[in-house]
């Protein structure tokens, strides 16, 4: 990619916490990240769930991860959950039920076969609360979980509402989500809330003769009001003899019966669906799609009754490659537009010291208008220092795009105090000593986050296609007990450490005197408000009020080099370098 100027950022202030804006990242000892996804929890509190997994260098070892952090990015609690019986339990996706979080991913025995799991952990500290195993057809078949939903839906079509959850994934012949398998097949679990299977189809294609390749998916579903809808992707061919990855696009009614087929292969190599968002107003689907011909995403919208796919569908391009989408959305501030939200593959640009920084799997944020696709202000991409970290399978950037998992990355939420909405975003950040921590930050409708980032130039397409078809039946799934161990564990917070690359936003003229300095410091300038006094990693040191020529005592502070972030009264921000003596 091209190299690439920062933009300088804009942060808001406010002396309520629970308002504020943030950026930070978590580190583990030795520990490196993946899999991190997001959820919201709905007891009241404002706080949301990271959950994800905790891998050592080789990728040999894993713990399944969940945090619980507040509005303003603060760990309230942080368990590790393992299994006697199965020495790999890996966490793909959670939701939250009120004060209960549903965890669902894949537990192996250790011997090469993988069984899906639902756990029900106690919001409030952690606790497992009830666990289950379930093995599709047969417990021959491995299986794993991408995505769990919770549904209030009649599943029986007794007219009463029977409240519980939907598992969508992979199962098949082979451990690993492999595309080179004899055996994909696609699934949908619907149980009860005791975590009983109510009902179970499975979903493969109809199209390949070639079986060179098993595209056969679901890493996602959308409730509508009738029915569901099922995201992932379905093997087809356009050219004969040649198996592609098509976007899987599947209606299914509430007792899993098939709706509707609109699946359909866009370009020349790997298409899918990521997610959906079902927009009540015009009783429309827009479902979320990648595809590597164009390195770009796209939405395509579809009648939720017919499938029909409206001709405004589009897809974007642009020069700077490898874009992808993770999550569609509503607004957080317009009614008339929806925000994407995805990663980055690889980025390139300089900071404020002239020093070069690299960057994969960055999140950026897309707005665009729900009737014409029309991109509204700017795409957002946040910069952070990252590499990807070893040959794992689900690396997002083993093949060019993410080939089926695509995490829940962001949320937007309203406080329930009504003191602001945001968006909530998580990403990874390669530390100084080379472990991967998780990058956690909230920002507000204008986009702007606590650090550093970019504008992409996108160019909007209309959307062109050739259908393809999948086929459903029902099928029946084999439960068995789990029990999970909890382990609390610690973890080291810091905020973003890339302040010194934050430009100066056309600032009024500040000074620091003097500079180095050894017990007192003074800022010179006009409209101050506050500051922060950071160490070289980013770790805050100090904070206060800021008035021009008052002194900040540097008594209790280590010599060394530190950035002083700098507060203006209309919310402006610079970032100034100071070393102690």
């Amino acid at each position: 990619m091209k190299t690439l100027l920062f933009l300088s950022c804009i942060s808001l202030f406010s002396v309520t916490i629970h308002s504020q804006p943030f950026q930070k990242n978590v580190e583990v000892t030795n520990g490196f990240y993946h899999d991190l996804n997001l959820e919201s929890i709905n007891d009241a509190s404002n706080d949301f769930a990271v959950a994800g997994n905790i891998f050592d260098m080789n990728f040999s070892t894993q713990l399944m991860a969940i945090h619980r952090t507040n509005a303003a990015g603060m760990i309230q609690w942080s368990n590790t959950y393992t299994d006697a019986v199965f020495p790999e339990v890996r966490v793909l996706d959670v939701v939250n039920v009120v004060n209960t979080i549903y965890a669902t991913g894949y537990v192996a025995d250790g011997s090469g076969k993988r069984s899906t799991f639902i756990a029900e952990v106690q919001a409030s500290n952690g606790a497992v609360l009830n666990a289950h195993f379930y093995d599709m057809v047969n417990p021959g078949f491995n299986s794993q979980g991408f995505k769990i939903v919770h549904t209030n839906s009649d599943a029986n079509n007794d007219t009463v509402s029977d409240p519980g959850f939907l598992i969508v994934g992979l199962f098949g012949a082979c451990q690993t989500t492999d595309i080179n398998c004899g055996l994909n097949i696609g699934f949908v679990l619907r149980t009860d809330m005791n975590l009983v299977p109510i009902w179970t189809i499975e979903l493969e294609n109809n199209n390949s003769t070639a079986g060179t390749f098993d595209f056969d998916f679901i890493n996602d579903i959308t409730e509508t009001p009738t029915g569901f809808f099922l995201t992932g992707s379905i093997t087809g061919q356009v050219t004969p003899g040649l198996d592609q990855q098509g976007v899987l696009a599947y209606k299914i009614d509430f007792l899993g019966n098939p709706v509707w087929d609109q699946s359909y292969i866009f370009g020349n190599s790997q298409d899918v669906s990521v997610d959906a968002y079902y927009d009540s107003g015009s009783q429309q689907i827009f479902m979320l799609c990648n595809y590597s011909q164009t390195h770009y995403f796209g939405v395509t919208k579809l009648a939720d009754a017919t499938g029909v796919i409206d001709p405004s569908s589009w897809f974007l391009t642009g020069n700077d490659l490898n874009t992808y989408a993770f999550r569609i959305m509503e607004s957080i501030n317009n009614p008339n537009t929806l925000l994407i939200s995805g990663y980055d593959r690889d980025e390139s640009w300089v900071d404020g010291s002239s020093n070069p920084q690299f960057g994969e799997t960055n999140v950026f944020v897309h707005e665009f208008d729900k009737v014409t696709g029309a991109i509204t202000g700017s795409t957002r991409q946040y910069l952070v220092p990252h590499v990807e970290h070893g040959p794992e399978e689900f690396n997002f950037w083993g093949f060019q795009q993410p080939v089926i998992y695509y995490p829940d990355i962001s949320l937007p939420y309203t406080l329930n105090d009504g003191s602001g909405t945001f968006l909530y975003h998580v990403g990874y950040r390669t530390t100084p000593n080379s472990l991967t921590a998780a990058e956690l930050f909230a920002v507000p409708a204008s986009k702007d986050n606590e650090c550093v980032y970019l504008d992409k130039s996108l160019t909007l397409q209309p959307l062109a296609f050739n259908p393809i078809i999948g086929t459903t039946g029902q099928v029946t799934p084999t439960m068995g007990p789990l029990q999970l161990i909890v382990s609390p564990f610690n973890v080291q917070e810091r905020i973003c450490d890339d302040t010194l690359a934050v430009a100066d936003n056309n600032l009024p003229t500040i000074k620091l005197y003097p500079n180095p300095a050894s017990q007192h410091l003074y800022v010179y300038g006009v409209d101050l408000s506050s500051y922060r006094l950071l160490d070289a990693v980013g770790r805050e040191v100090s904070a206060g009020v800021l008035r021009s020529g008052e002194a900040i005592s540097l008594a209790t502070v280590n010599s060394g080099v530190y950035f002083l972030q700098i507060q203006l009264i209309d919310g402006r921000n610079t970032t100034k370098k100071l070393i102690v003596e």
